[in-house]
């Protein structure tokens, strides 16, 4: 199969991103994924890539979706925001008073601001939770609610790998808002994308197949004792065989499962980043201001590293706002460079790949703008 790079839109000179993106997929160290990146509500760069499955046959294309992990987990937060855009619950309410089965911790009571901002104590399931079907959701959220908090609630950051959305869902239940799945297919359909978390039956052939390119996309977190209980309950979340499986690509597992594609990412940073976009507007500007400012920062337990989060977004130290995912996906918006940038791959490896293609894009922006450039990683779970 040939490994030509596939331009789905170009305006501009992106000479030298384009020809990364095929060094990359000539190497096969990218063996099948997108890059797309948007300014001012339009796209000015979209490319693809390499296959969209193992045996190499069948030609990664403008409709392929693919598993992004934790890149997925802004839109859990979106939902959470915009329940409280729509009265449903506070973000500095505890939350049992909503959730009255969550069990918590009375003296220091879980809000919501501590879950977006990993720090609600519930950043692993229980231990029981290892033996639970990855797909059954039900039973994962009741896990959480009857478990009490590991830590003080907001006092410890450590970022909720595989518990994040089913947090937010059981919250949302509880108070009979749109589930995080219902909300990011409406946000969808208003932005003309593709973000699922739980693929609709027709888009099953155009899920890309995962493919583990070594071990060094889990080594870091498997080698401590809380990430190999936030990575492995419930079993299955790096398993190759449930990863390609069409009843995972259905199911909806908030922290991890959005499936998607780079051009709906990078179209929702670039929606997110403007005052007079979709998501301002439905937020309110009061609410939307939360998701660019620092709601916790210090050594977060699972990272093993020093972060700034954001409600559902990790903040750099040059102000970008994204998430990325293990396994190499990623995307953000950066407010100095006035672009959004989103990268998927089906390659799970480290994200040394969208950080050279990240260097090489800033290094075209200051060439057309004459400013200064300079990249950090975005490399979450």
């Amino acid at each position: 199969m040939s490994a030509t790079v596939r331009i789905q839109h170009s305006s501009g000179d992106w000479e030298s991103v384009i020809s990364l993106f095929q060094e990359l997929v000539d190497s096969r160290r990218e063996p099948g994924g997108s890059l797309a990146i948007w300014r001012d509500g339009a796209p000015v760069l979209v490319v693809h890539g390499g296959s969209a499955d193992i045996a190499h046959e069948v030609p990664w294309s403008a409709d392929t979706l693919v598993q992004v992990f934790s890149t997925g987990k802004p839109l859990v937060a979106l939902a959470a925001l915009q329940a409280v855009a729509d009265g449903y619950l506070g973000i500095d309410e505890p939350v049992c008073a909503y959730w009255p089965a969550y069990r918590d911790t009375p003296a220091h009571p879980t809000t919501l601001r501590m879950i977006l901002s990993h720090r609600s104590g519930k950043h692993t399931f229980s231990p029981v939770a290892a033996g639970l079907d990855p797909r059954d959701h039900a039973a994962l959220v009741h896990d959480l609610e009857a478990m009490e908090p590991l830590t003080v609630p907001g006092e410890v950051i450590a970022e909720h790998a595989s518990t994040y959305g089913h947090l937010v869902d059981g919250l949302l239940a509880a108070v009979g808002a749109p589930s995080v799945r219902a909300y990011t297919e409406a946000l969808s359909g208003v932005l003309g994308a593709r973000l699922r978390f739980g693929v609709h039956p027709h888009e099953l052939p155009l899920v890309a197949e995962s493919e583990p390119l070594g071990t060094a996309w889990t080594d870091p977190y498997l080698a401590h004792e809380l990430g190999r209980a936030a990575l492995l309950r419930p079993a299955g979340l790096l398993d190759p065989d449930t990863l390609r499986s069409p009843s995972w690509h259905r199911a909806r597992f908030g922290a991890v499962g959005l499936i998607t594609d780079a051009a709906s990412l990078a179209s929702l940073y670039d929606d997110l980043s403007r005052s007079d976009g979709h998501i301002a507007r439905a937020l309110g500007g009061e609410l939307r201001s939360e998701v660019f400012k620092t709601a916790a920062s210090g050594t977060d337990g699972f990272l093993r590293d020093t972060v700034r989060w954001s409600l559902g977004f990790r903040i750099d130290d040059n102000g970008d706002l994204g998430m990325g995912g293990i396994g190499g996906s990623c995307a953000w918006y950066s407010p100095i460079h006035g672009y959004a940038l989103a990268y998927v791959t089906r390659g799970l490896h480290t994200h040394d790949r969208v950080t050279h293609l990240a260097d090489a894009v800033e290094a075209a922006l200051r060439g057309k703008n004459g400013g200064p450039a300079a990249h950090q990683e975005h490399g979450e779970s």
